[in-house]
């Protein structure tokens, strides 16, 4: 499968300096090698008025390899500035113009479809188009200051609904079924893979929005039900979720990454989590979060990195 990416980018003025040069060396590489293509044809023409053979006339540069040859002969005289940009610029206009001359020379001779063309033109600096193509090399574009955290939830249960619900229950598992966390999770995975970053995947068991914030101290019991509480240790209060955000996203400080190997593969553990497959002694199937498992995909239980490119930071 091929995959084009498209990236806004948002460079200093220093950086745009250099991009409007390497745009600018491409446009005169272009208008350059054309007026040497025109002056060849024109010294041909005039060869042939005076009887000359057809093997001995000028040769004109028409295809890329040949004015890559001439422009290299050339450059010294014709842009002295040339070593300030990368050679990629100058054969981004070569390449240009030997497009346009093999579409000129197709269209004359029937043998290109669609609406014909004409000789290629010169590039106007107020009217062509601002670009630079670079074909060789390695470029990336990456960001490695997040790309992500997220638990491994027992959708399952969480879903099933639970006895004197009413009607609240059945809205909830309505809106578990439409979110599809599982999806969610296997998009995340590939997608980190592509992006060269990494997919950190908490435990079943870790004490997401149990553990406090502030001191690291686990509540024993925090029922669903309870959408803020207070630690016992230093009273900090917290608001479940965004305390649960907070721990995840330190969890991924200290995750490891494992490189070549799947996301979600390797043990991730934090603080107060356990990598038991099954929920530890004693606990009950009540409401509390410690008998609420997370799961969310097949591999109940595992947990693990994200990895195969990258690492985050």
């Amino acid at each position: 499968m091929l995959q084009a990416y498209r990236f806004a980018l948002d460079p200093t003025a220093r950086q745009a300096r250099a991009l409007s040069s390497h745009c600018g060396a491409a446009r005169t590489a272009f208008n350059e090698g054309l007026a040497r293509v025109r002056r060849c044809l024109d010294q041909r023409a005039a060869e042939r008025s005076y009887g000359v053979p057809e093997d001995q006339l000028t040769e004109v540069p028409w295809t890329l390899p040949a004015l890559r040859r001439w422009w290299n002969q050339a450059k010294d005289q014709l842009a002295t500035w040339w070593p300030e940009n990368s050679k990629e610029a100058y054969n981004s206009g070569l390449d240009a113009l030997a497009r346009g001359l093999r579409q000129y020379s197709g269209s004359r001779a029937g043998t290109r479809r669609g609406p014909r063309v004409g000789f290629p033109r010169f590039k106007s600096r107020r009217r062509a188009r601002v670009s630079c193509r670079f074909t060789t090399g390695a470029i990336r574009a990456e960001d490695r200051t997040h790309v992500i955290v997220v638990e491994d939830l027992n959708v399952t249960g969480m879903s099933r609904r639970k006895p004197g619900a009413g009607r609240g229950g059945r809205g909830l598992n309505r809106a578990i079924a439409d979110a599809a966390p599982a999806g969610l999770r296997r998009q995340l995975a590939y997608k980190t893979a592509w992006y060269g970053s990494r997919l950190v995947l908490a435990g079943r068991w870790y004490p997401s929005s149990k553990t406090c914030s502030a001191c690291g101290a686990v509540k024993a019991k925090l029922a669903l039900a309870e959408r803020t509480w207070t630690c016992d240790g230093c009273g900090a209060r917290h608001d479940r979720d965004v305390n649960a955000a907070i721990n995840l996203a330190r969890l991924s400080e200290h995750a490891p990454s494992v490189k070549g190997r799947p996301a979600g593969s390797g043990p991730v553990a934090g603080r107060g989590a356990s990598r038991k497959t099954s929920p530890p002694p004693g606990a009950a199937a009540g409401g509390d979060e410690a008998s609420t498992p997370h799961d969310g995909t097949p591999a109940a239980g595992q947990t693990g990195t994200a990895p195969p490119q990258g690492e985050a930071a």
